[in-house]
């Protein structure tokens, strides 16, 4: 779109008039500062005559505020003294912001899809096939002077998800972590899409592993299980870790917007406690309990909780060991490559691999085909449930996550049931499961 160049001229700053921009951080204005008080304004800004002795600015906000600040009376000005359509203005705007390195990446987007929409507005939109009137992605990539129409169509996406779930990207500080995170929000939604077709098939199933999957929280679900009916009951809880920091600190910012629920530190010990006395209540006479836990800081916890609860165990924790490992601090920390779970019973069960020892060496799930952030390898999970339990027995899992437990169980000839709050978790289950 071509715009005639409009008359150049001195005008009082006092008369200017600033609206909403499509910039909406300015930024660091000292390196500019510095540079216009040693050689001077080089480019006039950009304005709309209003002929009322106002004048509305088109381009050059930074330029402006550095003037403001700096006491200047009067300012050259580039001016235009017609009436301009939105897309004019977008475009004048846009020539100043839009190749500048200091433009937020949501500020890009923004700019982006307004000026698409606004083309749109005044053109119409082009319906399929050739030979039809309207504006299209391939136009506004031309008239900006991008390379393609999917760079246009990336940034139009990015700006409708973060206006719908602005909380999602508060920790987005990149294109790429945005791209990233546009990605999983893809994926989740075709999960969905997957699930709710599987959900339709299994509903005339009787029995359906799908059916042991249940989304809902574990504190009220429970009640409906028949006390002492569970032979062998699975806990990975929330570690009380910070985890999603954590991981951010990791470089894996893909898990600040997981579903994970992580608990307080200072409502762990009840939660806990809660947690085996429900579990408790469920169990066999003679039967066993796995609990997972992060031995720092919570070991001593763990351990006293358990027997308060009325379970029995041992602080010769089982292990499971990993190929490789991390460290927060590996400047001072050796890398971490194991985790723990406490064994602990009721009763007086008896081991199915009986002499067994208690480490369990299996590599973890790839970050790639993970879909919970502390999900484990089924492998792993089929030996401890082997270990602890017998063909035939019933599991309860609390905290499912990924459903790797319900797999595991099924692959063993065991029954398992267990209870999850986030339905995505279950949307990927089921195509894990049903979808292949």
């Amino acid at each position: 779109m071509a715009i005639e160049v409009g008359k150049v001229a001195m005008i009082d700053i006092d008369s200017i008039i600033v609206k909403e921009r499509a910039r909406k951080d300015l930024g660091d204005l000292t390196e500019s500062e510095e540079n216009m008080k040693e050689i001077g304004l080089t480019t006039p800004l950009t304005f709309k005559d209003n002929k009322d002795g106002t004048y509305t600015l088109l381009a050059g906000e930074r330029r402006l505020t550095i003037l403001r600040r700096n006491e200047n009376k009067l300012i050259p000005a580039r001016i235009y003294d017609r009436e301009l359509s939105p897309s004019e203005l977008l475009v004048i705007e846009m020539s100043e912001n839009f190749y500048r390195k200091d433009l937020e990446p949501h500020e890009y987007d923004d700019l982006v899809r307004r000026i698409h929409l606004t083309q749109q507005d005044l053109h119409g939109v082009r319906a399929p096939g050739p030979g039809h009137a309207g504006w299209t992605v391939e136009d506004t990539a031309d008239m900006m002077g991008l390379k393609s129409k999917a760079s246009v169509s990336t940034a139009i996406r990015r700006a409708e998800a973060r206006e719908a779930y602005p909380q999602l990207f508060e920790n987005c500080k990149t294109q790429k972590d945005a791209d990233t995170l546009l990605k999983k929000m893809d994926e989740a939604l075709v999960k969905k899409v997957l699930a709710d077709k599987i959900e339709a098939k299994i509903q005339s199933k009787d029995v359906d592993l799908a059916k042991s999957f249940i989304v809902g929280d574990f504190f009220e679900k429970v009640k409906e299980v028949p006390k002492g009916m569970m032979h062998l009951v699975e806990i990975d809880p929330p570690y009380s870790i910070n985890l999603q920091e954590a991981k951010k600190r990791e470089g894996e910012s893909i898990y600040a917007n997981e579903n994970y629920n992580e608990v307080n530190s200072l409502d762990y010990i009840s939660f806990l406690r809660k947690t085996f006395e429900e579990c408790y209540k469920v169990m066999a006479d003679h039967s066993w309990l796995i609990c997972w836990f992060a031995p720092e800081p919570w070991f001593e916890t763990v351990f006293t909780l358990l027997d308060e609860a009325g379970f029995e165990t041992t602080r010769m924790c089982g292990i499971w060991t990993k190929p490789y490992g991390q460290s927060k601090r590996p400047e001072m920390h050796l890398a971490n490559s194991y985790e723990m779970f406490f064994y602990a019973w009721k009763g007086r069960p008896a081991l199915n691999k009986a002499g067994r020892m208690n480490i369990f060496d299996f590599p973890p799930v790839a970050p790639q085909d993970k879909v919970h952030p502390t999900e484990r390898p089924v492998e792993l999970m089929k030996e401890i449930y082997d270990t602890f339990a017998f063909p035939g027995s019933r599991i309860l899992i609390p905290f499912l996550g990924s459903g790797s437990g319900l797999i595991a169980a099924n692959e063993l000839g065991m029954s398992a049931v267990g209870f999850e709050l986030s339905k995505s978790y279950r949307d990927s289950f089921l195509v894990r499961v049903h979808g292949k």
